[in-house]
């Protein structure tokens, strides 16, 4: 399926950062993982996909790479004077903000912390092989992401060899806790942002960078900046140590902007 869509960079959305089961296997050619969905797509060009996927299935991954959302009005938001910004916005042309499984962000971010990105993926594919589903396609066999009930059918033993380390207890708690319905993911979806947010840290290894990442990249809270070290330096080093104002409606979108920029070309 050919499809003509401007603004989609998914090399850029693949090392963003806010997933961690997208890969360039061949160069323009990708595979990306949701859930229990495998999508292959080649890129002809800056703006030319073939999608290997019936157009019921692109009905998904519409909202999966967020497309009819128009992205020109974060780089409108931009000052003038901030030429900063700008050269991470022309840099990041083509960068989203992903649509995806609520359950999943949740484990894969509590997996996150202090892990570069390859040991978390490494982590999470462990984790899929050990406790999801095998699926069959034509591009090879490949797991589905585990559901709650399916993580904790493996003992604890068998979640350590996926190299959770401590994040293990977090992630046996957490799914109990979602089996007893103590969170209903869609619920959050009516909350303010701070009280997402508030929520968020009730689960247990769950800190504010960890929340704010679940916010934005989860739940589409735009608003949200998760900060990290990478942040934290454009911060101080450009902005005196705070977000603009005129920023903080879309703080969480210029985030991933200084984030792509600064984290390839340094500051």
């Amino acid at each position: 399926m050919i499809k003509k869509i401007k603004e989609l960079n998914l090399r850029t959305i693949a090392n963003s950062g806010q997933c961690f089961r997208m890969y360039e296997p061949s160069e323009n050619e990708f595979d990306i993982y949701s859930s229990d969905k495998h999508l292959h797509v080649k890129v002809i060009n800056n703006e030319t996909f073939d999608f290997d996927c019936s157009d019921k299935e692109f009905t998904y991954y519409q909202n999966y790479f967020d497309l009819k959302n128009d992205y020109k009005k974060y780089a409108k938001v931009c000052k003038k004077n901030d030429r900063f910004l700008k050269k991470c916005i022309d840099f990041g042309k083509g960068l989203r903000i992903l649509n995806q499984d609520k359950f999943e962000v949740i484990i894969s971010f509590i997996i996150s912390q202090r892990k570069s990105v390859k040991a978390i993926q490494t982590s999470i594919e462990r984790l899929c092989r050990l406790a999801g589903k095998k699926i069959k396609s034509k591009y090879g066999d490949y797991y589905s992401f585990p559901s709650a009930k399916e993580i904790l059918k493996l003992p604890k033993d068998k979640l350590l060899t996926c190299g959770l380390g401590y994040r293990t207890d977090y992630i046996i708690n957490f799914c109990k806790e979602y089996l007893s319905d103590k969170y209903d993911l869609e619920s959050l979806e009516k909350l303010s942002d701070d009280m997402l947010i508030d929520t968020l840290l009730t689960i247990k290894g769950v800190g504010i960078k960890v929340a704010s990442c679940i916010a934005l990249f989860a739940y589409h809270r735009m608003s949200v900046c998760p900060i990290d070290v990478w942040i934290n330096r454009v911060l101080e080093q450009k902005y005196n140590g705070k977000i603009p104002n005129t920023y903080k409606e879309y703080a969480g979108m210029i985030q991933q902007y200084w984030f792509n920029y600064t984290r390839i070309n340094k500051l």
